[in-house]
C-alpha cells in the first residue's frame, strides 16, 4: 500500500472490524455514512472493501464518497479484497484542538475523541475559522434514556460560540452530535465545557478548526 502521511484506510463494510489486526501503517475508520463523515486532516482515504460478502454496498459507499466530491485513484484486487484510494479535498484543518489522537465507541463506531470527565472541560490555542465540535456518550450507557442530556458549551476568548446538547441515544437519532461554528479571525484561546446532572458517564469530544 503507497500510503503517506494524511491518508487513512476505511473499511467497507463497516462490520469487517477483523482488518485492523492486518493494518498498521496508517489509521483505520470504520464510518458507516461515507457523505457525511467527518475525516479531519485526511488527505486521502483507501477504500478496503469485501467485495464479495453478501449485500456489501460497495457501489453506494462510493457514490457516497463521490458525493462530497471526492474521487477515486487507480483500484487494486486482492482476491476478495478491493483497495481503491479516494482523495477527499476536504477544507484544511488550521488545528486541532484534542491533542493525541485516542478512540471510543461512540453508537458502535469507533470515533477519534478524547474523554472528558463529567463535569470537565479543556482548552486549546487555535486560529479563527471554522470551529468543528462532535460530542458523544461512549459505550452502552448513551442507550439508557432515564438519564438526562450532557450539555456541552463552547467558547473562544470568554464569548460564548455555541452550544450543543447531547441526550441519550434513542435510535435512528444519532449518539454523536455535531456543532459547526464560525470563529472569528486571530488567535484564539477556545475552552470547552461538558455538565450533565448525572456524571457517572464517559464522555469524549473532538473540535478542531478548518480553512472553511
Amino acid at each position: 500500500m503507497r500510503a503517506k502521511p494524511g491518508d487513512e484506510v476505511q473499511i467497507w463494510p463497516p462490520w469487517a472490524e477483523r482488518a485492523r489486526l492486518f493494518i498498521e501503517a496508517v489509521p483505520v475508520r470504520t464510518e458507516e455514512d461515507l457523505r457525511a463523515a467527518d475525516y479531519p486532516g485526511v488527505d486521502r482515504v483507501w477504500l478496503l472493501a469485501l467485495t464479495r460478502s453478501p449485500r456489501n454496498g460497495v457501489g453506494k459507499a462510493r457514490e457516497a464518497l463521490r458525493a462530497r466530491g471526492a474521487t477515486a485513484g487507480e483500484r487494486v484486487r486482492f482476491g476478495s479484497l478491493e483497495l481503491e484510494p479516494w482523495e477527499l479535498h476536504g477544507p484544511r484543518v488550521l488545528a486541532g484542538l484534542t491533542g493525541s489522537r485516542e478512540e471510543h465507541e461512540v453508537d458502535y463506531v469507533s470515533r477519534p475523541c478524547v474523554l472528558v470527565r463529567l463535569p470537565g472541560r479543556f482548552s486549546a490555542r487555535g486560529p479563527g475559522g471554522i470551529l468543528h465540535v462532535r460530542a458523544g456518550i461512549v459505550g452502552e450507557r448513551a442507550y439508557q434514556t432515564f438519564r438526562g442530556p450532557v450539555r456541552v458549551e463552547v467558547r473562544a476568548d470568554g464569548s460564548v460560540l455555541g452550544e450543543l446538547t447531547v441526550p441519550p441515544t434513542e435510535p435512528p437519532a444519532p449518539g454523536w452530535r455535531k456543532l459547526d461554528v464560525p470563529a472569528p479571525a486571530g488567535d484564539r484561546l477556545y475552552e470547552i465545557a461538558a455538565s450533565a446532572s448525572d456524571t457517572d458517564r464517559p464522555f469524549c469530544v473532538a473540535a478542531w478548526v478548518t480553512d472553511r
